[in-house]
C-alpha cells in the first residue's frame, strides 16, 4: 500500500509539473498576442499617416501647378485647407481634392474656398 501511496504521489507531482509548464507557456502565449498587437497597430499607424501625408502632397502640389501658386502660398493654404476641411467634418485631402477641381475650371481663391 505504501509503495501504491508513493507512486500516487510521484504522478500528482509529474501532473502539476505538466500543469505550471502549460500555465507557463499560456501566459508567455497572452504576451506575446498582447505585444504583437501594439505593435502591429502603431505600424497600421505609421503607414496610414504615410499614406495621408503622401496622398495631401501630392493633392496640394496639383493645385500649385494648376494656380501657380508659390510655396508660400501654398503653405498658407495648406492651413486654411486644414481648418476648413476640420468646420467641414471632412478630412484636408478630401477637400483639397475638392478645391482642385474648382482651381481647375479657372475659379478664383475665393470661389475655391
Amino acid at each position: 500500500m505504501a509503495s501504491q501511496i508513493l507512486g500516487v504521489n510521484v504522478r500528482m507531482r509529474e501532473t502539476n509539473t505538466i500543469l505550471d509548464k502549460m500555465a507557463t507557456t499560456l501566459g508567455n502565449s497572452i504576451k506575446w498576442n498582447v505585444a504583437s498587437s501594439a505593435i502591429n497597430g502603431v505600424t497600421r499607424g505609421i503607414q496610414q499617416a504615410w499614406g495621408f501625408t503622401k496622398a495631401l502632397d501630392s493633392s496640394l502640389n496639383d493645385i500649385r501647378i494648376v494656380t501657380g501658386k508659390s510655396a508660400d502660398e501654398m503653405a498658407r493654404f495648406s492651413v486654411q485647407a486644414n481648418e476648413t476641411a476640420k468646420n467641414l467634418g471632412k478630412t484636408t485631402t478630401d477637400f483639397t481634392n475638392a478645391a482642385l477641381i474648382y482651381a481647375q475650371q479657372g475659379l478664383g481663391e475665393e470661389d475655391v474656398q
